[in-house]
C-alpha cells in the first residue's frame, strides 16, 4: 500500500509519543528494522525515489544553512559527501549528531564533507539544540516539505553518502557507533578513488 510522505512523518510523530511509554522496545525494534534494511533494483534503502531521481535532487535543491548561507551539493562535485538527515524530536538522531562533527574533521581534511539536514518545522528547534550540545559541522535547516518529500524520505536518522561523481554510494538508518564506523569506512573507500564516470547508484550494506 502506497504511503505519502506527510503519512511517513505523522507516524513517525506518533511513534515517538508511544516511544515515552515504551522507550526501549520502541527503539530496539526501529534498530533492527533499520539494520534488515537492503538496496534492490527497486530503489535505494530508506528512500521512495528512484536512485536518478534522488541524485538530481540532491544535486539541484538549495539548502539554507543555519548561519544563513546557501548551498547546493552539486556546488560540491568533486567531494565525497556524508549527509545525514535528523530532526530535534527523533531520540537517535539527538545522540548521533554531536558525534558526526568527528568525522566531518578527519574527512575534510581529505576532501570530503558532512553536512547535517534538518527537517524540523522550526529552524529554532534545530539552532537551540546545535548550540546546546556544541555541534560543530555544517547544519542545514530544510523541514519536511523540502529534500525529505522530494526524496520520500522513509525514516530518521538517514544518512546518504554520495561519490565523487554525484552518485549514491550508501544508505544507513543506523546511528549507533557501528553505524557510524560504517559511514566512515564507505566514506574512507570513495575518498581513495579517483572521480569516476557515470554509473549506476550503489547499495546499502552491500
Amino acid at each position: 500500500m502506497y504511503h505519502s510522505h506527510r503519512d511517513v512523518l505523522t507516524r513517525a510523530l506518533a511513534a515517538r509519543r508511544i516511544s515515552r511509554l515504551t522507550a526501549g522496545a520502541a527503539l530496539a525494534a526501529v534498530l533492527a528494522a533499520a539494520a534488515a534494511t537492503h538496496v534492490s533494483a527497486a530503489g535505494i534503502a530508506g528512500l521512495g525515489a528512484s536512485a536518478g531521481e534522488a541524485e538530481r535532487v540532491l544535486r539541484d535543491h538549495s539548502l539554507t544553512m543555519l548561519d544563513g548561507r546557501t548551498l547546493t551539493l552539486g556546488g560540491m562535485r568533486g567531494d565525497v559527501i556524508v549527509v545525514n538527515f535528523w530532526a530535534t524530536w527523533c531520540a537517535p538522531c539527538r545522540r548521533e549528531l554531536p558525534r558526526l562533527g568527528g568525522l566531518q574533521a578527519e574527512l575534510s581534511a581529505a576532501g570530503g564533507r558532512v553536512i547535517a539536514v534538518s527537517i524540523d518545522e522550526d529552524a529554532d528547534n534545530a539552532r537551540r539544540f546545535c548550540r546546546a550540545q556544541h555541534v560543530t559541522l555544517p547544519v542545514a535547516h530544510d523541514g519536511p516539505d523540502g529534500l525529505a518529500k522530494s526524496l520520500d524520505l522513509k525514516n530518521v536518522p538517514l544518512t546518504i553518502v554520495i561519490d565523487r561523481a554525484g552518485h549514491i554510494a550508501y544508505t544507513t538508518s543506523r546511528s549507533d557507533t557501528k553505524g557510524i564506523e560504517q559511514v566512515a569506512v564507505e566514506a574512507r573507500r570513495l575518498l581513495a578513488q579517483p572521480v569516476q564516470g557515470n554509473g549506476p547508484a550503489a547499495g546499502d550494506e552491500r
